[in-house]
């Protein structure tokens, strides 16, 4: 696996990314979306562009403005302007050298709010895998002032209350849903609304037991077992 570091400009901030690629001259890209807290670097990115390069797929996994290693501020992170930054890194990865053109998305929780948000409007995307999905945000409204580390700006409140999903997933096809059945963060009943106004080819799999990060070894690798498949049939 090769391994390359890239820098991507979004409303003039540089967001950081990984890109690592199998020891192929040619393969297809999976972008990884990280959750709301969280970054490009745990250790279950890390581990699933491992995986995922035994399996000749590229990935570029990269931090959300105001997370990680890219600049901005936190508080000012917005579902809007996080949008915003995962369209600006497919815009760099298409010309990159070695991609064949077959693109796809994993997110987790909050990224796979944003991945389907992208899928809902970019046909260029083949297909995309949800974990731990909600498929509102009204919830994560309510528990922002207990859960964050910041104060968030009025902009990201209205945001998460108006910046909606189910209504734009009527024609949105081949994506996989996974969802831990123990999920306390995100209730399992956001993955079978998800599920429901999806169109086919689709499927949903819930975790028996699992949590909301799949903290056990034997969820996450269910998760990345499931979530290969599904890549190898549609990407």
């Amino acid at each position: 696996m090769k391994e390359q570091h890239l820098e991507i400009l979004s409303d003039g901030l540089k967001l950081q990314a990984v890109l690592n690629t199998p020891d192929s001259s040619y393969w297809p890209l999976i972008v990884l979306c990280h959750g709301f807290l969280s970054h490009k670097d745990s250790s279950k990115y890390r581990l699933l562009a491992q995986i995922f390069a035994r399996e000749s797929i590229a990935t570029v996994r990269f931090d959300f403005r105001g997370c990680g290693e890219s600049e901005g501020l936190l508080s000012e992170s917005s579902i809007s302007r996080r949008w915003r930054d995962l369209q600006r890194v497919i815009d760099q990865i298409l010309d990159l050298e070695g991609f064949d053109g077959r693109m796809g998305l994993l997110g987790s929780s909050l990224g796979g709010y944003l991945a389907l948000l992208e899928m809902s409007h970019n046909f260029d995307i083949r297909c995309a895998a949800v974990w731990s999905t909600p498929s509102h945000l009204h919830d994560l409204a309510k528990r922002l002032p207990e859960v964050s580390p910041v104060e968030f700006s009025q902009e990201c409140y209205k945001d998460l209350l108006t910046v909606e999903l189910l209504p734009r997933l009527k024609n949105v096809q081949r994506v996989l849903v996974v969802h831990g059945q123990e999920d306390q963060q995100v209730p399992l009943d956001h993955a079978s609304q998800l599920y429901e106004v999806l169109d086919e080819p689709k499927a949903l799999h819930i975790l028996a037991g699992a949590d909301h990060r799949f903290t056990a070894s034997e969820w996450r690798e269910e998760a990345i077992r499931l979530t290969l498949e599904w890549f190898r049939r549609y990407l």
